[in-house]
């Protein structure tokens, strides 16, 4: 039972934190020629992009006017920042990620005011995977080019990723490591493959990879770690995460087939996350520095140093959380 706080724990610190407790954010793109440009909120005081296509489309959540609400969106350099809504029935949304369609995942309350995974498209719009026994502890965290979403759904008290593909009515259970029984998937791409965390007969949380013709393959834990999560992968079936050392800060790591996992250097301090990895290669997430604040940060490969995206003018954190194709990234940062 305590592995599963653990893991409910670290997942829910992905999430928006309630604004009470919170310094406020905005969400923000970044390019290499015009630096980090905040995108804005839809009203209220806080809002976090978490994904970026090859066509610069952008997902994330927004408080709105109230502070109370929050919802998915979109963004476009052209269109600006579009809400999303909710679910029929439904009082909030969350986006977490985006296809080349311009689709995305995410959760939120439905009619009967339980959390549910969402796909929605321009066209459809909001298609919600059916509740699981009353149970609120489920999400959508990642969508591969081919619309299928995985993220994690509760049966009872055990946790599992699936692989659902809402265009085909059909959803599986992804299943679990040897001798353990939870799972998340975290990101998927366009061969099917689902990365995550998973428990371990042992009770520790290892990052995995997972397809349909070999099960799920566990690719490791940080060094003295209790739990380690991919939270990103490529078509070339490179992994980017982060772990939990001994000590309970984060680590930043990058795995492949050939390389295994390697993790990642820092802007001068001692925590790192993975949280993005485009087709190049290429890995955003966020780093601290010598002073120990928290800057969004970018790596050419998983060898290189990284380097410091800065801040929102009059804040003193940002956080990379996904990047595309050309190199843009997108994230959060504190403002005043």
């Amino acid at each position: 039972m305590k592995a599963l706080q653990l893991l409910i724990a670290v997942c829910a610190s992905l999430l928006l934190t309630p604004l009470a407790n919170a310094q406020k954010q905005h969400a923000f793109i970044w390019n290499s020629g015009t630096g980090m440009t905040d995108l804005g909120t839809l009203g209220g005081n806080t809002s976090q992009a978490i994904g970026i296509n090859d066509s610069g489309e952008v997902v994330g959540i927004s408080y709105l006017a109230d502070n109370v609400t929050r919802h998915a969106f979109t963004w476009t350099s052209s269109g600006g920042m579009v809400d999303l809504g909710s679910l029929p029935g439904g009082t909030w949304t969350e986006g977490w990620a985006i296809n080349s369609a311009g689709d995305v995942a995410g959760q939120g309350l439905d009619v009967n005011g339980i959390q549910v995974p969402f796909y929605w498209s321009p066209s459809s719009g909001f298609v919600a995977l059916a509740e699981n026994s009353g149970d609120s502890r489920n999400y959508g965290f990642g969508i591969n080019d081919l619309s299928e979403v995985t993220g994690q759904r509760y049966t009872g008290e055990v946790v599992h990723a699936y692989l659902w593909a809402p265009l085909l009515g059909k959803h599986q259970i992804t299943g679990s490591l040897p001798g353990g029984l939870h799972s998340v998937g975290t990101a998927i791409n366009n061969l099917r493959h689902i990365t995550g965390t998973a428990s371990t007969a042992t009770g520790r949380f290892d990052a995995f990879v997972w397809s349909k013709g070999a099960g799920m393959r566990d690719i490791g834990v940080i060094a003295g770690g209790t739990y380690t999560s991919g939270r990103a992968v490529n078509d070339s079936d490179q992994v980017v995460g982060f772990g939990l050392d001994g000590a309970g800060g984060f680590i930043g790591f990058y795995w492949s087939r050939s390389a295994g996992m390697t993790l990642l250097q820092t802007l001068g301090g001692i925590q790192s996350g993975g949280f993005g990895i485009n087709s190049s290669g290429a890995i955003t997430g966020y780093s601290t520095n010598a002073a120990g604040a928290f800057h969004a940060a970018i790596w050419a490969d998983q060898t290189s140093v990284p380097q410091d995206l800065g801040t929102l003018p009059g804040g003193a954190n940002s956080y990379g959380q996904g990047i595309n194709s050309e190199g843009q990234v997108v994230g959060y940062a504190d403002v005043p």
